[in-house]
């Protein structure tokens, strides 16, 4: 079974058409890079995915249940679940800096318990530090948990900002240009923690502009162009023997990137 699939998703801003009915698939555990020009697209996707946008028309299932439909011109149908199957990291860190490390890692799942039904268990705020002390170990930040956004540097923000979003337990962690806002010798140390990421098995979508990362991280890539999906396939036969022409073009630097 697919993890994720989407279904003819279009998106427009008045008269622009972003998206032109895109279709992909994602199986369990798999990472899926998306590159493309700016304007492409790329991101209006990933927002579509992460309900910050609402696409016009189309379906989004997630372990094969559908968690998003729409046709054009009537109301979309989202279940109470769809927001959660998804986790994004923001190209800016969009941290809270009046809290603590540890504090932004603990807002969204304190939050959630204390909305959930009382049916089953709920997670204790004992349980929920302990989760994100575990995560901080996980991205290498342990000894930061009581430090302020203002004390970090842009690669260990980014660091924290991916802690956080793993802390809902997303079935599908997305990141939209990851390392875009930081210093090219910062740029290392996310891309380390993604990478220990994809050897966890799980399931992530990267919009990116590194080309080298994408192709040594990744199950498979798509190239988008103008709002569709003009080739797709392993890193192997995108980077190496590109078919369409459009991405021989991209791939060859005749692109804004």
């Amino acid at each position: 079974m697919n993890m994720l699939e989407v279904r003819s998703l279009r998106k427009s801003f008045g008269d622009n058409e972003v998206l032109k009915g895109i279709d992909l698939t994602l199986k369990k555990g798999e990472v899926l890079s998306i590159i493309g020009s700016s304007g492409g697209g790329k991101t209006t996707l990933l927002r579509c995915l992460n309900f910050l946008e609402t696409a016009n028309s189309g379906e989004i299932m997630v372990g094969g249940k559908s968690v998003f439909s729409a046709k054009e011109g009537e109301k979309p149908k989202v279940t109470p679940e769809a927001q959660l199957s998804f986790g994004l990291v923001f190209q800016q860190f969009n941290l809270f800096p009046q809290y603590s490390v540890i504090e932004n890692l603990m807002l969204a799942p304190t939050l959630r318990a204390k909305r959930k039904s009382t049916v089953g268990k709920r997670e204790t705020a004992e349980e929920i530090r302990k989760r994100a002390e575990q995560l901080l170990f996980t991205v290498g930040l342990s000894e930061k948990a009581d430090a302020y956004p203002c004390q970090l540097s842009g690669g260990q923000q980014q660091r924290v900002a991916i802690a956080r979003a793993l802390m809902l337990s997303p079935d599908i962690l997305c990141f939209d240009e990851p390392t875009s806002a930081l210093d090219p010798e910062l740029t290392g140390e996310v891309l380390r923690v993604i990478r220990s990421l994809k050897d966890s098995e799980r399931t992530m979508i990267i919009v990116t502009h590194e080309m080298e990362f994408a192709r040594n991280v990744s199950d498979r890539v798509i190239f988008i162009a103008d709002g569709q999906i003009e080739e797709e396939g392993t890193p192997e036969e995108l980077f190496v023997n590109p078919k369409r022409e459009k991405t021989k073009l991209f791939l060859s630097g005749g692109h804004e990137s």
